[in-house]
C-alpha cells in the first residue's frame, strides 16, 4: 500500500493530428488533458506531430502556441543538426528550451540524419551545456549511436523511449557505465524488470511515460504502482526524476 499518492509526470506524450490518424484518437490539448485527468496523470512532456512528421521548426512553433497557458504541459521540441541552418543556432535553441523547462526529441531516421557526434556535435554540445534532456525512440537510432553519444557527451541526459523486453542485454552494459542514460518504462514489460534495474543501477535511471495517445495509460501506471520497490523510488520514477531533469 502506498503511503502517499503518486504524482505522475508523463515523459512521452503527443499532441496534433498525425499523418496516420485512428478514428477517436486524441489530438488536441483539451483531449490529451482529459485523458490525463481520467488516468490521474498530473503533468506531461509533449511533442507535436507536425514537428515529428513535417517541419521541426514549424512544429515547434505550433507546439508553443497550442500549450500556451496550459501549465500542466511542457514542451518537447524537435531538433536538427546545425550544419544545414534550418533552425536557429544550436546555442540559442538550447537556451530557449532550457528557459521553457522543456526537452528535445530527435527523429533521425525519419528526418534523415544520424544521432552521432559527427552529425550533431554542435546541437548535442549546446544541449549538454544547458543539461537539456534528449529523448529518442529506439526505432529512430541504434545502440551503437546511443553508446557513442553517451560517451562523447557524459552530462547530456539521454532518455531512450519504447524499449521492449528483449533489450536488456543492450542497455544494461550502458547503464553500468553511463549515469546520463535514462529508460522510459512504458514498453519495458519485463517480469520484475523495474525491480532489477532499481537494484542494480538505481531508480534514477527510470522515467514514467505512456506514449499517449498512441497507447493506453493503464499498463504503464500499473507497472509503477505495483512494482516491489520503495515508495521513494516509485515517486521518483513516476515524476520526481523528470521534474529534476527539467529544472522544476
Amino acid at each position: 500500500m502506498l503511503a502517499t499518492k503518486l504524482e505522475f509526470f508523463d515523459c512521452n506524450a503527443r499532441i496534433g493530428r498525425p499523418t496516420v490518424w485512428r478514428p477517436g484518437e486524441s489530438t488536441t490539448t483539451d483531449e490529451i488533458l482529459a485523458e490525463m485527468d481520467y488516468a490521474g496523470i498530473s503533468r506531461a512532456l509533449v511533442h507535436h506531430s507536425l514537428a515529428a512528421q513535417w517541419s521541426p521548426r514549424d512544429g515547434n512553433e505550433t507546439l508553443v502556441e497550442e500549450i500556451a497557458g496550459r501549465d500542466r504541459l511542457f514542451p518537447c521540441f524537435a531538433a536538427l543538426p546545425g550544419a544545414t541552418e534550418e533552425m536557429t543556432s544550436p546555442a540559442e535553441f538550447a537556451a530557449q528550451v532550457h528557459e521553457a523547462h522543456g526537452a528535445v526529441r530527435l527523429f533521425p531516421k525519419d528526418q534523415q540524419f544520424r544521432f552521432t557526434n559527427w552529425c550533431m556535435a554542435d546541437t548535442l554540445g549546446a544541449l549538454e551545456a544547458r543539461r537539456v534532456p534528449v529523448l529518442i525512440e529506439m526505432t529512430q537510432t541504434t545502440w551503437d549511436d546511443i553508446a557513442g553519444v553517451l560517451q562523447t557527451h557524459p552530462v547530456l541526459p539521454v532518455i531512450v523511449l519504447n524499449c521492449y523486453y528483449r533489450m536488456d542485454r543492450y542497455f544494461y552494459p550502458l547503464m553500468d557505465k553511463h549515469a546520463n542514460l535514462y529508460l522510459e518504462t512504458t514498453t519495458h514489460q519485463v517480469f520484475r524488470g523495474i525491480e532489477d534495474i532499481c537494484r542494480r543501477f538505481g531508480h534514477e535511471h527510470l522515467l514514467f511515460g505512456t506514449n499517449l495517445p498512441k497507447l493506453e495509460t493503464g499498463g504503464p501506471i500499473a507497472q509503477i504502482v505495483y512494482a516491489e520497490i520503495s515508495d521513494e523510488a516509485k515517486q521518483a520514477i513516476a515524476g520526481g526524476t523528470l521534474k529534476h531533469l527539467l529544472g522544476l
